[in-house]
């Protein structure tokens, strides 16, 4: 299992297992249309300004279906917000198949 969150740094070298899970980290921190070949690939921002509490099983079950449909290689354990700071931080847990 392996733990990664929206505020990790990008490793451009990552090969092999570490670039499966960089993709992810990847995934969690892009929003629709800043991908020039897939305008809808990535987080959609119509709920940001919604309350955290409407807003957080947005995140929440948007990550599951960002994470299955473009990093198929991986499995979703657990996804949670962490909102200690003042930006609200994505947590997921995933196994690599």
């Amino acid at each position: 299992m392996y733990t990664l969150y929206s505020n990790q740094s990008i490793n451009w070298k990552a090969k092999g297992t570490e670039r499966i899970l960089q993709n992810v980290s990847n995934l969690l921190n892009t929003f629709m249309y800043e991908v020039a070949y897939d305008r809808i690939m990535g987080r959609n921002t119509d709920y940001i300004d919604k309350p955290m509490s409407e807003q957080i099983p947005l995140v929440i079950s948007e990550t599951y279906e960002l994470i299955e449909e473009y990093e198929p290689r991986v499995t979703v354990q657990r996804v949670s917000v962490l909102t200690d700071n003042e930006d609200p931080i994505i947590k997921v847990v995933v196994d690599i198949d």
